[in-house]
């Protein structure tokens, strides 16, 4: 454990997305492909080969009605429309996702200013045989959002939709970060409607701990709990990246908060206040513990990054970007191609020269970084860990 950590290169064009996406899924129904076999299949894939990505993240677009400060978007230097990849080039996309993807989180940006992001959604499900997509959103098309749920729950009903909104203060120092009048109580609604969806609909609240909000963390997040009726909550620590940068001075204390508030999720999902992974289930009490490690991992290296375990980025995980740049994670300025030169064939990509050099270089050089959505998944496939989450996911 005594590795030196190692200097991250950053991305020359950051994308418009939040700090990271979180991978928490509150009430999701914790499944599978084909049943056991399906199981044992990823389970190997997982923690033998690695040789399929279980989980994307796609960047649908770079366009964002909001300009929160601590976004690492450069808006000095937008990215166009059309540069963003088609509907027909995502179509084409996910049917060469390969046989192990069980999960696809799609950002921006804000997702919804794209007109044709249900039938992403769709694609995903249709054509790559996701279990879960997972939408990052600020919340301020409701109407948008709604119908895209509703969508899912009759045309996919054995699938999970997780649709998280940023929640970051009270209304008016919320709608002052993100630039936006009304934001906050738009989100709310959004977040009301996919309560009324139900079914295999999934709304949760994500809360950014910054600079900005640390002091009141505490705060917001019982009146969101208490008053506002939010039943299911994740935690994201802003980090560095391209544009923006953590004050030196309000790091302590932003880690504090995060940690306050990550502490206080799983203590009242515990008690049922919140609500997590079905309990009920191994494969939901196994994912609910992953989440605790994986906030553990993350405080433990904010202020003090070092090697903890092998990164499992560009072998389990990876980023598309909106121009079709396959990245191994947000933070690594090592982009493994473009499908646009591959004719959108991400296994041929996903089996290059360039990404078998990238992987093998991620592990050997012990990077590392606090990208919550990489640790979810190095924390899977890791033996390190098995231990306890089998013990988590064993107990009656």
């Amino acid at each position: 454990m005594d590795e030196q950590p190692v200097e991250l290169g950053r991305r020359p064009d950051p994308v418009d997305a939040p700090p990271a996406v979180p991978v928490a899924a509150p009430r999701r129904r914790a499944g599978g492909r084909g049943g056991l076999a399906g199981l044992a299949s990823a389970a190997v894939n997982a923690q033998v080969t690695r040789r399929h990505p279980v989980s994307l993240v796609h960047f649908v677009t770079r366009r964002c009605n909001a300009r929160c400060s601590f976004c690492f978007i450069d808006f000095d230097n937008p990215s166009p429309k059309s540069a963003e990849l088609t509907l027909e080039e995502i179509e084409r996309l996910t049917r060469t996702t390969g046989p192990q993807l069980r999960n696809v989180n799609l950002t921006g940006g804000e997702p919804f200013l794209r007109g044709d992001l249900t039938e992403i959604v769709r694609a995903y499900y249709r054509n790559a045989g996701v279990q879960s997509v997972y939408i990052t959103s600020n919340g301020a098309f409701p109407d948008r959002v709604e119908a895209l749920a509703r969508a899912v729950a009759t045309e996919f009903p054995d699938r999970s939709l997780i649709v998280s909104l940023s929640l970051d203060a009270f209304p008016a120092e919320h709608d002052a970060i993100r630039k936006v009048d009304g934001l906050f109580d738009k989100a709310v609604a959004t977040y009301r409607a996919l309560r009324a969806v139900g079914g295999n609909v999934t709304p949760n609240v994500g809360i950014t701990v910054s600079h900005e909000n640390h002091q009141t963390v505490p705060d917001l997040y019982r009146a969101l709990v208490d008053d506002y009726g939010i039943r299911a909550v994740t935690a994201i620590i802003v980090r560095d990246e391209g544009v923006y940068e953590v004050p030196e001075a309000d790091r302590a204390a932003v880690l504090d908060a995060y940690r306050w508030l990550t502490s206080t999720i799983v203590e009242d999902q515990r008690s049922g206040r919140l609500e997590g992974y079905d309990e009920a289930t191994l494969l939901g009490r196994l994912m609910n513990r992953k989440n605790e490690l994986l906030w553990d991992v993350v405080a433990d290296t904010y202020l003090d990054p070092h090697f903890v375990s092998t990164c499992y980025a560009g072998s389990l995980f990876g980023v598309v970007d909106t121009d079709g740049t396959v990245h191994p994670c947000e933070v690594l300025d090592r982009p493994i191609g473009n499908l646009r030169d591959v004719g959108m064939d991400l296994g041929a990509l996903w089996r290059s020269e360039p990404a078998r050099s990238t992987a093998t270089w991620i592990k050997d050089s012990h990077c590392n970084c606090s990208y919550e959505c990489a640790w979810g998944f190095n924390i899977l496939g890791n033996a390190r860990y098995q231990p306890q989450l089998l013990a988590a996911a064993l107990k009656r």
